[in-house]
């Protein structure tokens, strides 16, 4: 496997000559001077010649926006994806975690051991930090879709929702390319159409938005009631809809109306929950049945 290194174009065996030559002679100062601060000095710069870049899997896009109907399946395989990344990310900050303790446990014993024996609580100190290139350069870094993690139990929820006989829920993500020209998922809404529906009515768009909630980013779906135009029934019909809880906002020009369907954010309400998004989805197809789907 090939090591790429930060700084420096030198093979790997001449590094490794200079950092072990200025770890000797950053030993030899500190015997030398009795003292441990020229040493240390001379520890940082081995570290140079010891820098190995991490890795990363994350993908490198253009920050292009396609969206393209997907199926069931696909949701679920990111959904499989995301945790297969989030056991492997555990996995590898394992190692991590030792090496912190592993330079606790040195600085530790180097102070417990300063006055009874000098020498060896520096042999402990410098253990520590020659160890340091080892323990904690060239990290290997697990990227996780964080905004699609926290999206998904929401279309999850109500991907499992019961809907009417006939009535299809489509999922829909939003591609971006990698530097190779393959799909890299960076968001998702579905689109409820009835069996049946009025002449104006297109559909119901569920997207969601991350709120900063009081412990941290939180997902917030809401509806989105697309008809064309403002004057037909449908459009007519929802616009005036009433339920506790939520929030209805009739919008759109005179190509496209908009109703958006949402969760009152007032006492808390700024994160939705599995059970919130499958309220709202049941909600939606009632209102969508009163219309006439």
């Amino acid at each position: 496997m090939d090591v790429s290194f930060r700084f420096f174009k030198l093979a790997l065996a001449p590094r490794l000559v200079f950092a072990g030559a200025l770890y000797a002679l950053a030993a030899l100062a500190q015997v030398s001077l009795s003292a441990a601060a020229p040493g240390f000095l001379l520890v940082i710069p081995a570290w140079f010649f010891l820098a190995i870049k991490g890795a990363s899997n994350k993908p490198r896009d253009k920050g292009l926006e396609e969206w393209r109907a997907v199926s069931n399946e696909e949701i679920t395989r990111i959904a499989d994806g995301i945790r297969q990344s989030k056991k492997l990310r555990a996995k590898v900050g394992g190692p991590v975690a030792l090496g912190v303790l592993f330079l606790v446990a040195m600085a530790v014993a180097g102070v417990a051991s300063a006055f009874s024996n000098p020498n060896l609580s520096l042999a402990f100190l410098d253990l520590a930090l020659f160890s340091v290139p080892g323990l904690f350069f060239g990290r290997i870094t697990v990227h996780l879709p964080v905004d699609m993690d926290r999206k998904l139990p929401c279309f999850l929820a109500i991907m499992d929702a019961p809907r009417p006989a006939g009535w299809v829920l489509t999922p829909y993500l939003r591609f971006d390319k990698d530097e190779e020209d393959r799909d890299v998922p960076e968001d998702m809404r579905f689109m409820l159409e009835p069996r049946r529906k009025p002449a104006d009515l297109v559909g119901v768009q569920f997207q969601a938005s991350i709120n900063n909630g009081e412990h941290g980013p939180v997902p917030y779906l809401y509806a989105v009631v697309l008809a064309r135009g403002r004057t037909g029934p449908a459009y007519g019909l929802l616009r005036t809809m009433q339920a506790r809880g939520y929030t209805v906002e009739a919008g759109g020009d005179d190509a496209y109306g908009t109703v958006v369907v949402r969760q009152d954010t007032g006492g808390g309400g700024y994160h939705t929950t599995p059970d919130d998004c499958e309220a709202l989805f049941g909600l939606m197809v009632k209102a969508l049945e009163k219309a006439g789907a």
